[in-house]
Parts: C-alpha cells; sequence; structure tokens
C-alpha cells in the first residue's frame, strides 16, 4: 500500500472511530439573499414601477401594501395584465437590473475557485430569479434556488405561490422564513448525501435575513451589507439576539471577496488542498483528514441535533 494511501485509510479509521461516520465530504456553503444582495434593487418594486404612477399610488394598492405584501404583488401583476404589460418587457426589466457591484465576479470566484456549494434563499420568485441568472451565466454556480415558485399562465399573467406556510417564525414572513430553508438545506445535505459544511456563510441585507444567521455556529459567517437593515440590527442587538457566528460588513462583492479570501479558515484550507496527496478516485486526504479537526462531543452532539431536526415537523423547501 502506497503512504497515501495508508495515511487516508488511518483517517478514515480515527474519523469512523471519533464520529461514528462513514465516508464524508467537507465542504463550505454560501447562502445568498437575491433583492439588494446579489442584483442592486428590489425585484418587486421595480417590475411594479412599470406601472402608471397613478395606479401605483392608487389607495387599493396602498391598502393592499400595508396589509400584505404577498397579496399587493399579485394585485400588481393583475394590474400590469390589465394594462398589456407583456411577459416580455417583465423579463427585458428584470436583466436589465444591474448586479451589486463585484457580485457576478464574487459568485462565480466561490464556485470555480474555492470550490463553495452556493444557494439562493429569496423572498423574490422563481422567474425573476432564474432570469436574472441566466442573463447573467450563473446558473450553473447554484446547487439550489429557495424561493416563491412562479409561472406565466396562458394569457400572460405572473402566478406567484408562496414558498410555504409558517407561523412558527416571528422574524420571518409566514410565506418565507429563511432560517427554517437553510437549516433544513444543511441537514438534508447531511443526512442524504453525506455532505458536512465546515463553514456557512449567510449572505444578506434586510429585516428578514435576521433568522437564518441566529441559527448559525460559531464558526459560521453572518455577511451583512453595510448600511442595510440587517447590519444596523445586528449591531445595535448582538449581545440580546446571542449572536454566535462571526459578523462580517461588506459594501460590494469586491469587498467581501477580500474579506473570505483573507479567512484564516479558507487560507488553511487551499493550502492543505495543494499539499495534500491524493488518493485513489481523485480525493485528497484533506476531504477526511478535516473531519478530525472537530472536537469528539462536538461531533457527536451536532449528528444528534441535526438527526432531531430532521426527525420533526420541518417542511421540506418546494
Amino acid at each position: 500500500m502506497s503512504s497515501s494511501s495508508s495515511a487516508a485509510a488511518t483517517v478514515s479509521a480515527e474519523v469512523a472511530a471519533n464520529c461514528g461516520l462513514g465516508k464524508q465530504q467537507r465542504r463550505r456553503l454560501a447562502a445568498f439573499d437575491f433583492d439588494h444582495t446579489i442584483v442592486s434593487q428590489n425585484t418587486d418594486t421595480v417590475v411594479r414601477d412599470l406601472l402608471p404612477t397613478e395606479l401605483i399610488t392608487s389607495n387599493a394598492l396602498n391598502r393592499l401594501e400595508n396589509d400584505s405584501w404577498t397579496e399587493y404583488m399579485a394585485e400588481v401583476f393583475r394590474m400590469l395584465h390589465a394594462q398589456q404589460v407583456t411577459e416580455a418587457r417583465i423579463r427585458d426589466t428584470i436583466r436589465g437590473i444591474p448586479e451589486v457591484p463585484g457580485f457576478v465576479r464574487l459568485i462565480k470566484h466561490l464556485h470555480k475557485k474555492l470550490n463553495f456549494d452556493l444557494i439562493i434563499i429569496s423572498d423574490s420568485n422563481s422567474v425573476f430569479i432564474d432570469e436574472w441568472v441566466r442573463a447573467h451565466n450563473l446558473s450553473d454556480c447554484f446547487q439550489a434556488i429557495f424561493t416563491n415558485p412562479a409561472e406565466f399562465d396562458e394569457n400572460g399573467l405572473l402566478l406567484v405561490r408562496p414558498h410555504h406556510q409558517q407561523t412558527d417564525c416571528k422574524l420571518s414572513a409566514s410565506n418565507l422564513c429563511k432560517g427554517r430553508v437553510l437549516e433544513h438545506f444543511v441537514i438534508e445535505q447531511d443526512l442524504r448525501h453525506n455532505i458536512r459544511y465546515d463553514h456557512v456563510f449567510y449572505v444578506g441585507d434586510g429585516n428578514n435575513d435576521i433568522c437564518p444567521v441566529l441559527r448559525q455556529r460559531a464558526c459560521d459567517f453572518a455577511c451583512a451589507r453595510q448600511g442595510f437593515a440587517m447590519e444596523k440590527h445586528l449591531i445595535k442587538n448582538r449581545n440580546k439576539l446571542k449572536l454566535r457566528a462571526n459578523l462580517l460588513i461588506w459594501r460590494n462583492g469586491f469587498e467581501l471577496l477580500e474579506q473570505m479570501s483573507a479567512l484564516p479558515q479558507l487560507q488553511l484550507q487551499q493550502q492543505l488542498k495543494l499539499s495534500m496527496p491524493t488518493v485513489p478516485g481523485g480525493a485528497t486526504v484533506e476531504s477526511q483528514s478535516q473531519s478530525l479537526a472537530l472536537n469528539n462531543a462536538d461531533c457527536k452532539a451536532e449528528m444528534a441535533r441535526r438527526a432531531s431536526a430532521a426527525a420533526g415537523p420541518t417542511q421540506s423547501p418546494q
């Protein structure tokens, strides 16, 4: 047996003894909000502004805006259809929304160079997000997109359904708890695919991004856009909220990429990747040796927590 194969076998045995695990992939995850995070505007309001001003400011719309954003946008889409605003024009408008500077580069770099898994969790809708992502050649970068399902019907009316219905989380809208979605995704990756994330980065800007970061671990990173509600709320209430994740404040994608690339955790893993010998099957010893970095008690506790959560009444993302 070669020295690299022997080392891999030894590491595997130690991991199995310490954590009760078989073969396991150790990876990193970045989860992104969409509006005002990847794109520089709110997709809903950009499309709403295709209406004449007198309709946008009408009493009927104002009442709905105060009651329910989901119902408000459903009425906006009905008005757009009545005004003969076509599907093609809506799609063109979405494609034309600028990125937050540097985010296309950030996403491609994380996916291609740093080997991150990437997902989007957004209260926009699938038509808007898919259209923009395809237009910027990012479709292959994302493993999953969790948002409100949408489609144009045969008459060209945009119909949007809620991602799920929930009443448990008071930090989130009834149609989407981002914390539940993020936690369920991580659990599912672990239990179904034997993928465990050493670090989870959550990137957002708004109040509805507070819930997911409060569920993060001490080894994770809450990445809040400077000057927006998420950053202000976390800084003002950090001790009260008991935020465990490391807080990164960013202004654009270039700055966030620079901060992430400078993190010792990522630099160490990149060095290990370059220096570790290759074992049969094309994997490196790194993917197995990183398991030893977890404390035995912490590892077992984390496994038990995730298994318990998975067995509970958590609703699967659509």
